[in-house]
């Protein structure tokens, strides 16, 4: 009698799978006992979760970066049991998205496991999903706790958080449950007369949830509900981080001095964390500019 041997795609190529062989053991809990950050540049196994994930890359070179001082100062803030409401006004490209993402993704192992975070960018949608899409890299390294991350406005880990991005329509914001975290990407910045929709459709949430919440931008004139928390009383944790906090991280102070000197953007705003009287707001009409899509930091 004669035997054959069935093969399988693997006995021939190893490294292939097909779909039913490609699930992974979920490591959600191996991944839950890890600090933040060793404070090294160099890994070693199992010494921190930024590592597991990869450090940021200097924008120019490319190498592994250290968390730069102001980032680590808001790690130092928002890794807290107790609710925290952030109002940070920083410049543009210093990485304050980049550390945001990089906290809310810790925290899904820890304080937001089994909750659900909302992820708001700008007016349009598309800005949300360059968002989303810099934090799907960035689980790139250990996607094996990712049960499902095809839809580009959601991630859904194994251990039951859900990550949303949505538009700020405040319809698709209100009525949500178990929100564990909110974070407003460029809060200063949406295409609306009156943005304070946004914010009034996120307060009865953060309240009634005792949600984190994260409002991150550069300034944009004196209007909108950025700039009045900003000049007004509140409970926000207020933060401010100009441009001076990249130099010698980011860029050297020569290319800054440089680029201090442009007439074609409000330096004032975009690098020193001014709410000017503004470029594209007047008597409440916001131009085509004021919609403009933002970059998402990757450093």
């Amino acid at each position: 009698m004669t035997i054959t041997k069935k093969y399988k795609v693997q006995d021939i190529y190893p490294t292939f799978q097909t779909e039913p062989d490609a699930v992974e053991d979920d490591i959600s809990e191996e991944v839950t006992k890890l600090k933040f950050f060793c404070g090294k540049i160099n890994a070693k196994k199992n010494c921190c979760f930024s590592h597991r994930i990869g450090l940021p890359q200097h924008p120019a070179t490319l190498n592994q970066m250290k968390f730069m001082p102001h980032q680590d100062d808001l790690v130092k803030q928002a890794l807290v049991d107790n609710q925290v409401k952030f109002h940070v006004n920083k410049s543009r490209q210093i990485g304050l998205t980049e550390i945001c993402l990089r906290i809310i993704q810790y925290q899904c192992f820890h304080k937001y496991k089994g909750g659900r975070v909302m992820i708001i960018a700008g007016t349009r949608e598309k800005t949300t999903k360059k968002v989303m899409g810099r934090l799907k890299q960035m689980f790139g390294n250990i996607h094996n706790v990712v049960e499902s991350d095809h839809n580009d406005l959601l991630i859904r880990l194994a251990n039951g958080t859900e990550i949303e991005g949505l538009p700020s329509n405040s319809e698709a914001i209100r009525g949500d449950t178990k929100i564990k975290a909110i974070l407003i990407d460029e809060a200063a910045h949406f295409g609306l007369v009156d943005d304070s929709v946004v914010l009034d459709a996120v307060e009865p949430i953060v309240m009634t949830n005792k949600s984190d919440l994260f409002l991150v931008s550069t300034p944009r004139s004196q209007r909108g509900f950025f700039y009045e928390i900003h000049k007004g009383e509140n409970d926000f944790k207020k933060l401010q981080y100009d441009f001076t906090n990249a130099i010698g991280w980011i860029y050297s102070k020569e290319e800054m001095d440089k680029e201090l000197t442009r007439t074609d953007i409000d330096v004032d705003q975009e690098y020193r964390c001014q709410f000017t009287s503004g470029r594209n707001s007047i008597f409440g009409v916001i131009s085509d500019e004021s919609t403009e899509d933002f970059e998402v930091e990757e450093y």
